[in-house]
């Protein structure tokens, strides 16, 4: 950026240079037409020549014109001249709340009063629905008369990046873009390091830890590394302020822990109450003015006024239960949002029965995740725990959840037994606990019986709807029940001989149960699965898994499990983009704490070209599945397909530590080192990677060896496997798409293409990623490529 002093933008004569940031250079410029001083803020040429940052960068600034507040820098104008884009903003004389920290002496007074002003300007851009999304010490300015003013709101979200969440600087301003991460570290709230959206909340929690830092003089998250930073926002708990500053009263230290809460939902709801809340701490921290000793009489109705604005304070902190907790010294747990249902204990005394408490553990998850206000950990992450001696608090710190559900069935002929009981997750103490019996005919009843009890125990919210299908089941035949679990528990092996025999008892449940809804839409998603695992072309299996879905829907049409399938048919054999979006939405008004539910639809958003969104959903996979190597998987396939490379490394370095004998991530991994060129390390991947899954897999990732091998220049090892490959093709079923990567990256475009032809007749699955599969990236030049994605409905109009 050229130098502009003594330049007129507008109407303003460029005067001096008086600052530069990550959005651009601040000049002090003079106001020709109206005769005053003011600050002009010309924000970086990347800006300015993107034409979706400029239309966001005047939005912006009009919308914070409009707010008017005193708290708030004022926009007077804005512009665009021979391509420099500019804002005109209220010159300010004074120093930045960084250098105020810096200098020390910094009262709890005056840290109350200048956090209450940041919160009645957050309060006024709130309510415009303006977030600001990078609340710190440099973006609040004091001003030589004393007052607080906050710097670029609204215009954060345009800021550059300058750092990578990767490098070793302290604090970093980041991506940005829709899904990456925006503002700074250090101050970031966990859904923003998460790379989630920003709301009101996460301004709450910036100004937590301004005002953390403002009472003791450091931040409350720290690290050596942006990434230390990061994982101890999103994992660790800051250092209790009465440790660090004794002096600081009680009450204003449980403001600032109830600004910095993890969730965003256990968070001061609004800046409004917060500020209030603010305003009471101010007159119990104010400094007394002086009296006679003697006029206590005279003094009587402030100390009554303080005493009255704390408790007025600590109500708008605390639940009334918990006020009662701090007067009484008694004890009671936070609200519990997030359970994990450990597997239940065989105690019928026969091992055969395992798939029995097996079944019944799922089918609970399965319940309680219809509840929206809970986040109920999926079955994958759960079994991981199964005859785990951990300690419960451990195992609750694993999986981030506040409550655990351990229990035990047993069952006989005609009946069956379930004994459940919640347990506080940080502290082991005992919460709850029920006995259940009901006849085998019973047992879908049963299910949501508990979960239904579970829901009322813990005061979660349930809509009308999410109550009566938690209640709404049919009777079963006991037979078909036995077989229906039997089925779900060899299909889970995800083997070919485990789908075979899964779906023998499956179609045996029907025999038995014609109405068993469950039992059709499981056999759909065997008949799904036998593409890769018994190498059908989905031409021969997508068609009956779809009249198993018909079936499924017609009996219950609130089965979550069967509105997904129908989804993943839509998106991966119609390529109908439209109703597939239509069904996920409807699975996570079903099923909004499953974990597949909401992975699926990441890959829904990625194949759309939505591919930061897609992080943001597969991440939320993750989280509802945390220890799953196929949760962690999809966030670092989603990130590659993002083109977000490191942080996909980085993402499944993690999962394979985690789990080291998951083959798939590896595969991962080495598709990584196409883009990031290490193909020897990527080819060293893969080999360990076919090693683990062994030749009972019959699609190992050999076409992803070849691959590599080809882009490395190892063409007759590449070749090798193709002709393999070829010749296999003539008497099982090989994914086209597999071929014609192959050739794609020898340089055989006319033979990828013919790949292609054919993948498109039989409907291959890994055509529906096709857009944004970076494979692909040799091929999108060549206009065959473009009457592909026409024929995918892919092509953007």
């Amino acid at each position: 950026m050229s130098n502009l002093i003594g330049r007129t933008l507008g109407h303003y004569r460029i005067v001096d240079q008086i600052g530069a940031g990550g959005m651009g250079v601040v000049y002090r410029a003079h106001d020709e037409r109206l005769d005053r001083d003011v600050a002009v803020k010309v924000l970086h040429e990347a800006v300015a020549q993107d034409i979706d940052r400029l239309a966001r960068f005047e939005r912006e600034a009009k919308a914070v014109a409009r707010l008017d507040h005193p708290n708030i820098l004022a926009i007077h104008d804005f512009g665009t001249e021979d391509g420099v884009t500019y804002a005109v903003m209220e010159l300010l004389e004074g120093e930045s709340l960084r250098e105020v920290i810096k200098g020390g002496g910094l009262t709890t007074s005056k840290a109350v009063e200048y956090a209450r002003a940041i919160a009645d300007g957050l309060a006024a851009a709130h309510d415009k629905g303006i977030v600001h999304r990078d609340i710190k010490p440099e973006n609040v300015f004091l001003t030589q008369h004393g007052r607080i003013k906050i710097l670029d709101f609204g215009l954060a979200k345009l800021k550059l990046p300058e750092q990578d969440l990767s490098t070793e600087t302290p604090t970093a301003t980041l991506e940005t873009k829709p899904g990456g991460l925006l503002g700074t570290v250090a101050y970031m709230a966990p859904e923003q390091v998460q790379g989630q959206p920003a709301d009101h909340r996460s301004d709450i929690f910036a100004l937590g830890v301004v005002l953390y830092e403002m009472l003791t003089g450091h931040r409350p998250f720290g690290g050596g590394t942006t990434v230390e930073t990061a994982a101890a926002i999103l994992k660790e708990d800051p250092e209790p302020i009465s440790a660090v500053s004794p002096g600081v009263q009680p009450a204003l230290a449980t403001v600032v822990s109830k600004c910095l809460e993890k969730r965003p939902q256990d968070r001061f709801s609004s800046a409004h109450d917060l500020s209030l809340t603010l305003g009471a701490m101010e007159s119990a921290t104010a400094t007394p003015a002086r009296h006679e000793k003697s006029m206590i009489g005279r003094r009587w109705p402030h100390i009554l006024a303080i005493v009255i604005a704390v408790v007025i304070a600590l109500l708008f902190i605390l639940p009334p239960s918990a006020l009662i907790e701090r007067l009484t010294g008694t004890v009671e747990t936070a609200p519990i949002r997030s359970i994990a249902v450990l597997p239940l204990d065989n105690l019928s005394g026969d091992p055969e029965q395992e798939y029995f408490a097996d079944g019944m553990t799922e089918a609970l998850i399965s319940k309680l995740a219809q509840i929206g206000s809970l986040d109920i950990i999926s079955r994958t992450s759960i079994m991981l725990y199964k005859d785990s001696k951990k300690p419960l608090p451990q195992i609750a710190r694993e999986l981030g959840v506040d409550a655990i559900i351990e229990g035990s069935v047993t069952r006989d002929k005609n009946n069956v037994r379930i004994t459940v009981q919640l347990i506080h997750g940080a502290t082991d103490r005992h919460l709850w606990a029920e006995d259940y019996q009901r006849p085998l005919r019973d047992v879908l009843l049963l299910q949501g019986e508990v979960a239904r009890a579970v829901a009322q125990e813990i005061d979660a919210a349930l809509t009308a709807e999410e109550s009566r299908r938690l209640v709404h089941a049919h009777t079963v035949d006991p037979d078909a029940h036995e077989a229906y679990l039997k089925g779900m528990h060899h299909f889970l092996l995800f083997t070919g001989d485990g789908l075979t025999r899964g779906a023998e008892y499956l179609k045996r449940a029907i025999e038995l149960d014609p109405g068993y809804a469950e039992a059709y839409a499981a056999l759909a998603v065997v008949h799904l699965n036998s593409t890769y695992f018994l190498s059908l072309p989905p031409t021969e299996v997508v068609p009956p898994a779809r009249n198993m879905l018909t079936k499924a829907l017609e009996l219950d049409p609130n089965n979550a499990g069967a509105v997904l399938s129908e989804a993943w048919i839509q998106m991966t054999y119609d390529w109908d983009w439209d109703a597939a979006e239509r069904s996920h939405l409807r699975a996570l008004e079903l099923g909004p704490s499953l974990s597949q539910v909401h992975g699926n639809f990441a890959y829904l958003l990625a194949c759309k070209g939505y591919v930061q969104q897609a992080v943001i959903e597969a991440r939320r996979a993750e989280q509802l599945d945390p220890v799953s190597p196929m949760a962690g998987q999809h966030v670092g396939l989603m990130l590659y397909l993002a083109r977000r490379y490191h942080e996909s490394v980085a993402q499944l370095e993690s999962t394979i530590e985690l789990s080291p004998y998951f083959w798939l991530t590896y595969q991962r991994l080495a598709q990584e080192s196409i883009a990031t060129g290490e193909y020897d390390r990527g080819i060293e991947l893969m080999r360990k990677g076919i090693e683990l899954a062994g030749p009972g897999t019959l699609r190992t990732g050999k076409h992803t060896l070849a691959y590599l091998y080809a882009r490395s220049g190892k063409r007759t090892q590449a070749v090798k496997i193709l002709r393999e490959l070829e010749e296999r093709e003539k008497t099982t079923y090989i994914p086209p798409c597999d071929l014609a990567q192959i050739h794609a990256a020898l340089g055989n475009i006319d033979e990828a293409f013919r790949w292609l032809d054919k993948a498109v007749e039989v409907r291959d699955a890994d055509l529906f990623m096709t857009k944004v599969w970076p494979v692909w990236d040799p091929l999108r030049d060549d206009p065959r490529f473009d009457e592909l994605l026409r024929r995918l409905n892919l092509l953007d109009d």
